[in-house]
């Protein structure tokens, strides 16, 4: 398998592989944009649904789009909104509706009763409102407790919005009279569960509209609630190999390895922000430079570091000798188990940088890899 290295997104390079943290309504909890790229981040995933809801997509447009919005020099990916589907609707039918028109929303950003109506077209307007470099069409995302048929009304809706979602897309490049090298991606997510003819049928659907990647779409982990790798690996081998891949919602530092062996490009999750918060940081086991990522167990790799374990309040280390994030450099163990003890947000704000930095670290070494 020939594996892409590189993209070029209007004047900028997106190198492969690539890791987007998600800022979902326009911030990484705690952290400026310093910290991020100190910490090694390129780029971010926002959520059109959060943001059309608050601050609303009006304002953001008026500043300037969401990077001017954040005073963000990087990369920007918008998801759909596909995945509140999953999240939100099918969890709970008092978020709203799924038709094969759109999705209505009944509740906004913070649970407020407010109607969004998101059809395939808003859904494109509002990104493209929002000026990311990479943009998402909307897909029916189906809930864990989906059934044959929910997948089979999925694959049909996500094939149908994604052919609507590009005819926008062209009319709106038109309206806006956007340069040919100032476009953003367009990519379509391949949705089908665990059913192989289902994925197939509808990565060859979407590959017949055609778009600039394709996204692995759905619940990723298996029944054991692992990652889904033979799925994952089936998607790839339905899909143009000079297209990129995302793993969306993917995931642990061992699972993004596992799903670039298998050919997928980006990978966005909340995992290292949301644990990071929750005293969990993810340390390596062994210098990571001395190791060949994808000779080794990837879950070998790495293991987790609780700091408001009693036995760190006199603990001198840093909470990972192989790392060179900010709070590994400049602060021992038992300050960051201080830190959270006392509840200050400077805890959250060194943990979730050391998080984001394990991550960007993984990303520079695989990379290596297919240089």
């Amino acid at each position: 398998m020939k594996y892409l290295k590189q993209i070029k997104i209007g004047k900028k390079i997106l190198r492969f592989p690539v890791y987007f943290p998600d800022a979902t309504r326009a911030v990484i909890r705690s952290l400026d944009n310093r910290d991020l790229l100190e910490a090694g981040i390129e780029g971010l995933i926002l959520n059109p649904y959060h943001l059309m809801s608050l601050p609303g997509t009006k304002i953001i447009k008026k500043l300037g789009g969401i990077k001017a919005y954040m005073n963000w020099p990087g990369l920007a990916i918008t998801d759909s909104g596909g995945w509140q589907l999953l999240s939100l609707i099918y969890k709970d039918k008092s978020f709203g509706q799924v038709t094969d028109k759109g999705v209505i929303f009944h509740k906004g950003s913070l649970g407020e009763n407010k109607k969004h109506v998101l059809t395939p077209e808003r859904s494109i307007q509002v990104q493209m409102d929002l000026k990311a470099d990479i943009i998402i069409c909307l897909d029916d995302c189906p809930g864990k407790k989906a059934t044959r048929k929910d997948y089979e009304t999925s694959v049909r809706r996500t094939i149908d919005w994604a052919g609507r979602c590009k005819a926008e897309y062209e009319k709106q490049l038109k309206k806006r009279k956007t340069p040919t090298g100032a476009r953003p991606l367009l990519l379509a997510v391949v949705q089908g569960g665990s059913d192989k003819n289902l994925r197939a049928e509808c990565a060859r659907e979407l590959v017949k509209i055609g778009f600039d990647g394709y996204g692995w779409g759905g619940w990723t982990a298996d029944k054991k609630g692992h990652l889904n790798i033979e799925i994952a690996k089936f998607i790839v081998s339905q899909l143009p190999e000079d297209k990129p891949k995302f793993a969306l919602g993917v995931g642990y530092p061992w699972d993004i390895i596992d799903s670039f062996k298998v050919g997928y490009h980006i990978f966005d999750c909340v995992i290292p922000t949301r644990e990071a918060r929750h005293k969990r940081l993810y340390a390596w086991t062994k210098n990571p430079n001395k190791v060949n990522l994808l000779k080794t167990d990837a879950r070998s790799l790495f293991q987790f570091f609780y700091p408001n374990k009693e036995r760190y309040s006199r603990d001198q280390r840093p909470v990972d000798r192989f790392c060179d994030c900010r709070l590994c450099q400049n602060y021992s163990r038992a300050y960051l188990r201080h830190l959270f003890k006392i509840g200050d947000s400077l805890a959250w704000r060194l943990a979730t940088i050391h998080n984001l930095r394990v991550y960007s670290k993984l990303i520079e070494l695989l990379r290596k890899n297919v240089s």
